[in-house]
């Protein structure tokens, strides 16, 4: 296959419904590869929100400690190839890879002839996102990396990386609700389901989750005899917000990250945290001049991200209740006292009621637009249920719907506000605001 024939081939398949979830078809296929997932040292990441901020943080100070690293990463913004990167460290920082098209094209010509072997003995073709996991692991082993940086794609027990039988690490960011569908209603239900990538003999580091979550994990931890390190956020001092950079201290360390956000310092410590442990378990040349150096140069995009500041304009990946009461918080520590204009999309599983009872008390105009893809919900549709709930707030707020991101952003171009714009409810819109922003201007 050429590398149009490989993309075409995972698309084809990325169409077909799963008939159940499950580690089966994954599993089959890794093992006809060799099970490369057995040849790599892991650092596993789950969590709800966060992940790829502390997988960059992460991955890039592993990066500066000399190490060479390999990076799954979903979902894919611009390109399908950016899930899958190679990151070594150099002098002046950190250099990011993608895997290439010929790498993609030779890793899909072995995957084929394996599915087909799986499907010539009634075998069910695996998924499309089960093939990306094998293809990075085998991927991960021709680059020869030193430790590759995994994050689940969705849940945890039956996520195509839980494969994965002795990682180094398992990380967990803050667990909330989201995927409801999927994980479960409660939160101790979806911390179950993301828990299950807790390995014998595997060490722990998670932030400090809600009470019945927290108590689950050290139960677990406990009965299993593992170690558990847990992030503090509590524990951040002398924290200073600005549009450049945000500078704080924990425990005692002083640490810097050009990352914006309120929530991205909670990100640094559970990086750091991980980090710390990886450095006294067998990573000996993690030290902390090249944390500190890594932190500073780490870059995620579509978190609390600054697009532009004439316009000013501010693009969060923010798709859940907890993603946007930190969407919040930033908003409220950055701009005090500040209404924003809103572009707002989502897809209709999510909870977007409850997006919106976070996000309303600060808006000024909302213009909903719709998130790409099936999942993406009627514009018309959520600018109707937007009005009824500032109909609840008793206040004025003007809505407005438009069929793409562009459009809502010629609008307010044409409507002259003068608030700071944030769009938000998916990452899906950042290639969208990005194009936007090369190719017209407000034109």
């Amino acid at each position: 296959m050429n590398y149009q024939e490989a993309t075409a081939y995972i698309e084809e398949i990325r169409g077909r419904l799963a008939s159940d979830y499950s580690l089966d078809r994954v599993m089959k296929l890794a093992g006809l590869m060799g099970h490369p997932e057995r040849k790599l040292r892991i650092v596993h990441i789950a969590g709800t929100n966060g992940k790829g901020s502390v997988g960059a943080y992460i991955a890039n100070a592993l990066a500066m400690s000399g190490y060479s690293v390999g990076r799954f990463a979903s979902p894919a913004l611009f390109d399908p190839r950016e899930q899958i990167q190679r990151v070594l460290g150099n002098h002046f920082g950190t250099d990011t890879a993608w895997i290439s098209e010929e790498e993609v094209a030779e890793r899909i010509t072995q995957i084929a002839q394996c599915v087909r072997k799986m499907e010539q003995v009634g075998g069910e073709s695996p998924t499309a996102f089960e093939i990306e996991t094998v293809m990075a692991f085998e991927q991960m082993v021709r680059w020869h990396t030193d430790v590759a940086v995994i994050e689940v794609g969705m849940g945890g027990s039956t996520d195509a990386t839980n494969i994965i039988e002795k990682p180094v690490l398992t990380v967990f960011t803050k667990i909330s609700r989201d995927h409801t569908g999927f994980l479960g209603n409660t939160l101790e239900e979806i911390a179950s389901n993301k828990f299950g990538i807790i390995k014998a003999g595997c060490p722990v580091v998670s932030v400090r989750q809600e009470q019945p979550v927290m108590e689950m994990l050290k139960e677990i931890c406990q009965h299993r005899g593992l170690k558990l390190r847990v992030a503090e956020p509590e524990q951040i001092r002398q924290k200073d917000y600005t549009l450049d950079k945000t500078s704080f201290r924990y425990r005692g360390y002083p640490l810097e990250i050009r990352q914006l956000g309120a929530y991205q310092p909670e990100n640094a410590v559970i990086a750091f945290e991980a980090l710390k442990l990886l450095a006294q378990t067998g990573f000996h040349k993690v030290n902390i001049s090249s944390v500190q150096t890594a932190f500073r140069g780490t870059r995620w995009m579509g978190r609390f991200e600054l697009i532009s500041k004439d316009p000013f304009l501010i693009l969060d990946g923010a798709h859940n209740p907890d993603g946007a009461a930190a969407l919040k918080k930033s908003l409220e520590i950055y701009f005090p006292a500040q209404r924003f204009c809103y572009i707002f999309g989502v897809f209709r599983d999510k909870e977007y009621q409850k997006i919106l009872d976070e996000m309303l008390p600060l808006a000024s105009n909302v213009y909903t637009v719709k998130a790409a893809g099936e999942r993406g919900m009627d514009p018309e549709e959520l600018a109707a249920v937007v009005t009824e709930k500032c109909g609840r707030y008793e206040r004025n707020i003007p809505v407005q719907s438009c069929q793409t991101v562009a459009q809502a952003l010629r609008e307010i171009a044409r409507n002259g506000h003068r608030h700071k714009t944030v769009i938000f409810g998916s990452l899906s819109f950042l290639h969208e605001v990005y194009r936007f922003f090369d190719t017209s201007r407000y034109i």
